[in-house]
Formats: C-alpha cells, structure tokens, sequence
C-alpha cells in the first residue's frame, strides 16, 4: 500500500505525494472519459508502488472499459489474491465475465458479491436480469425483491433519493385516488379511507412542481409515504400467461419485410393474465417514479413491478417471439400510468434491441377509440448518437426527423394490444384522451430486450467509459 503522504515508496524513491498526485491525475482523466491517459497514470503509479490495491483495482476498471475483458479479469484477480473480500473487485471480476459471455460464472461472481455485502443494490440487480434470462423466474424474483427493499424497506438506505421526501400535487393526488380505490374494497378500508384523507389534506396548498416535503407534512403521510403500503398478490397463471400465435409466422414475417421493424398485434395476454395484472396495477401501491416525465407516475422492475405473473408474461414474450429474442435477455421494464386524460410521451428512443410495449386500460377509458395509442417513426438515429435524456434529447430528435423523410407506424390504442419495434426507433403516444377517474388511467407497459450495441446490460451509455465498474475513487 501507498506510504504515508511526505514519505518515500521505498521501491521507486517516489514519494507518497507524488503517487496521490499520480492517482489524482488518472481519476480525473478517467471522469472525463480519457481512458488512455488515465491508464497511462496508473500505470506510473503501480510502477511505483505494485502493491496498491487501488490502483490495481482501478487499471482494471479502465482495460474492462477499453473492452480488454481479460486483462481485467487478470488485474481483479491480482486485488483479490491480496484481499479475498475485496467486493468491487468481485463485483468488476463478475461484470468483465459476463462482457467475455461467460454468463453463468459472472452469476457465480455476483453470488459471491451479495453473500459478502447483502446490501449490494448493483449485483442483487443484474442477478435478477441474469437469472431471468436463464429462465429461472424464481430466483429473479428473490433478487428483484432484494432491490425493492434496499429501496423502500426496512433496510433502505438513499437510493429511492428524492422520492421518500419530495412530493407533486398530483403525486399526492393520484395516491389519495387509489387509496379511496382501496377503500372502497379492503376489509381495513378505514385505514386507506384515512390515508386519502391525509394525502388530500397535504395536497391542497402543495405545488405543482417537486419540492420537499416539510416535516408536518410528512408526519401527516406518515412513514410508509411512497412506499409499499399495498401490495396485491399476482402469482403466474397456470399454463401460458401469453394466447397462443397462430399468426406468428406472418407477425414475424411483417416485421422484417422491408426491414420495417414494426408491428402490432391484439389479445397479447390470456383472460386471467390480463385479469391478474390489472388488479395488480390498480391495487398495488409500486408508483414510486413521479418526477421522470410530468403527468406520469411508473414503477421499475427493480423498484416495485417485480411479481411472479410480470416476469412470466416477460419470459413467455421472449420464448415466444424467439427468432427475434432469443439473444436479447429482458434488461429493463416499467409501467407508466397517465394522470391526467391527455397525457402523452414525446418522442423518444430506447436504449435497447428491441421494445414490446402493451396496453391494459379497458377500451371503454378511451375517448378517441382512433387514436390514443403511439407512433412509431421507423427510422433510427445514426448508430453512434447517444441519449442524452428524455427531455435533453427533444429538439434534436424533432429537427432529425423532420429532415429525413420516412415512414411511421400509427398504433390505434386497445386494451391487450401490443406493439414490438426496434427500440432505437422514435417513438411517442398518439393524442390521447381518457375518461377521468381512477380506474380510467392510461397504462401501458414496456419491456425491453436487449442493447441497442449488442452489448451486455450492465453498460451506461451515460459514463465517460460506458463501464460501470467500481474503482476506488468513485463514490
């Protein structure tokens, strides 16, 4: 390890100074997304001192990014030879694994995280999305459950941020809905009728915009606030969750003529699926997301839409659309839910290989039976134009597609109608307009199959290096 800062590394002569000056110089080239120049540093810091765990540690974050998975496995293994519970080190030996497509060691790797530091949110996560594409739905769910709580229960800690002490007016609304929704059939009734009426009473001098809660108000909600306060059992339905396709082989057939990239289809889900979900939907207090997109609220795999039947419908899309699929694991899914009767997504892409998008709201909610549902532009950006964001990214997509002539596909909404595309195509609700009410709320669902890159899902567009590693300096 490093001497002490003013003392001389009796390897190099360098002093410890100067090796903290390395380290320092290479984070920040590293922050910056200049991978070269950081590896560079390092490795004049591990010249100097070649017992450093951290920079160890932080030269095989940087290979790993530069897409050199096996000099990182070789780098970890060195830090973990040293320190044998050294858990970033486990974690970024496990995710080099899975970019080299060695699935199931990297599920023994992040196994191997979780039995050290239970508390690790990031391998909970990709273990749930791991097993699932291994088709073991149930110990997905363990994992996905695990998140949940590192996020809303008992054990939380700041990852839900904001959400636990922030509010919107119609957050507080929408909450104060369902629980007169609940009210209305739950044998402890009183209790959410005593909900609504507190939720109501914070909502009426609170704004529209985000802002934080006080504390008189947030001994008002009280401590559950946007958390799992209701959670309505949805087990898998026996047999298939998923009609069976007799006309799978022309939906198939649509989708690549012409390379159009685009369908649609109805009756998705079987009578007791769409059933089981739908209760789920309304009776599940999982609307934790309010802040993303305006006149939304949506829930994440992760953070409250894990159930038994969600990862089953998830599982039988991807068995069922397999020529399509079959290399493309699920790496995200939500649920939004419109708050108000014309609230609508702009247009957007995902950042995935493909997108199956699908509606639960009964028709009889839909106002404008025509319209209401989405357009898909079937045109993709240029292969190297990153997202920058939903909001960031408005203006250029709109002036992008205006300049490219091209065709769309225009989706009628319909309860238990889906809609699978390339999900690099842009994409946005179609004019909607529904009954008001709580049960009237526009839902749709979206699952997305794998990376747009081909690449493996614990990549971020978002950092400098595409790698979500853990290096010693990163908080």
């Amino acid at each position: 390890m490093p001497s002490e800062r003013g003392g001389t590394n009796e390897h190099s002569g360098r002093s410890a100074a100067d090796l903290s000056d390395l380290a320092a110089i290479a984070a920040a080239h590293y922050q910056a997304g200049r991978l070269f120049e950081a590896q560079a540093a390092y490795r004049a810091a591990m010249a100097a001192d070649p017992a450093n765990l951290a920079v160890t540690q932080n030269l095989g974050v940087i290979a790993a990014a530069l897409g050199r998975y096996q000099d990182a496995i070789d780098l970890f293994d060195r830090v973990i030879a040293l320190k044998p519970r050294h858990v970033p080190a486990h974690y970024n030996r496990a995710l080099a694994l899975l970019s080299l497509g060695q699935r199931r060691a990297a599920i023994a790797g992040l196994s191997r995280v979780c039995a050290l530091q239970p508390e690790h949110y990031d391998a909970h996560r990709a273990l749930g999305f791991l097993w699932l594409a291994e088709t073991d739905r149930g110990r997905a769910l363990d994992h996905f459950a695990r998140t949940y709580e590192l996020r809303r229960g008992d054990d939380r800690s700041n990852l839900a941020g904001r959400s636990l002490t922030h509010a919107t007016r119609d957050k507080l609304l929408h909450d104060a809905e369902q629980f007169r929704f609940l009210a209305a059939g739950k044998r402890d009734g009183q209790r959410f009728a005593a909900l609504a009426r507190a939720y109501e009473d914070v909502a009426r001098n609170f704004p529209e915009h985000l802002e934080k809660l006080s504390d008189r108000q947030s001994e008002r909600l009280g401590d559950n606030y946007n958390g799992p306060i209701n959670f309505h059992a949805a087990p898998e339905v026996a047999g298939h969750a998923l009609n069976a396709r007799r006309d799978l082989g022309a939906l198939l057939d649509a989708f690549g003529a012409g390379g159009a990239g685009a369908i649609y289809f109805d009756d998705l889900l079987t009578p007791e699926a769409l059933s089981r979900l739908s209760a789920f939907l309304l009776e599940s207090t999982i609307w934790h997301d309010f802040s993303h997109i305006g006149g939304f609220v949506a829930s994440y795999i992760e953070d409250g839409l894990a159930c038994p039947l969600v990862l089953q419908i998830a599982d039988e899309i991807r068995m069922t659309f397999s020529d399509l699929l079959a290399g493309h694991p699920l790496s995200q899914a939500w649920v939004f839910k419109g708050l108000k009767p014309a609230s609508a997504i702009d247009v957007h892409a995902d950042d995935g290989a493909i997108t199956v998008n699908f509606w639960i709201t009964p028709d009889a909610a839909n106002l404008k039976p025509e319209r209401g549902g989405l357009v898909v532009e079937l045109l993709p950006p240029p292969r190297d134009w990153a997202m920058t964001g939903y909001e960031a990214d408005q203006e250029r997509v709109v002036s992008f597609l205006a300049q490219n002539p091209h065709d769309r596909l225009t989706v009628p909404y319909r309860e238990n109608r889906a809609v699978l595309f390339r999900s690099r195509f842009f994409h946005r609700s179609d004019a909607p307009e529904f009954a008001p009410g709580y049960e009237h709320h526009r839902i749709n669902l979206t699952f997305i199959y794998g990376r747009h890159d081909a690449a493996v899902p614990q990549k971020d567009e978002g950092s400098p290096a595409g790698w979500l590693g853990r290096s010693e300096y990163q908080n």
